[in-house]
């Protein structure tokens, strides 16, 4: 339990720090701090975070009804759009 309350808060903040990084002033500070100077790492702990919500969801039905699917999907895409800005930024 305690491992997976861990993964949650880093999935939550790494998800903070994504979002924050879209911003090329923040962006620019939080690289000049992590390994190589590259967002490579936060990255994939936001994928990872992802992946870990489906799961999840996926395991314990959570969401229920079309509504609730709805909402899932597009938290989702939310999601993977910044990881696919990020990427593109980092090119």
């Amino acid at each position: 339990m305690e491992e997976s309350q861990s993964s949650v808060t880093i999935g939550y903040l790494s998800i903070l720090l994504g979002n924050l990084c879209l911003n090329d002033l923040v962006r620019h500070k939080v690289r000049s701090r992590l390994p190589e100077q590259k967002i490579n790492m936060l990255v994939e702990k936001v994928k990872e975070f992802v992946r870990y919500n489906e799961r999840v969801d996926s395991e314990t039905s959570q969401f229920q009804g079309e509504e609730g699917r709805e909402t899932w999907r597009m938290f989702t895409i939310r999601l993977l759009l910044v990881v696919e800005r990020l990427e593109e930024l980092e090119a």
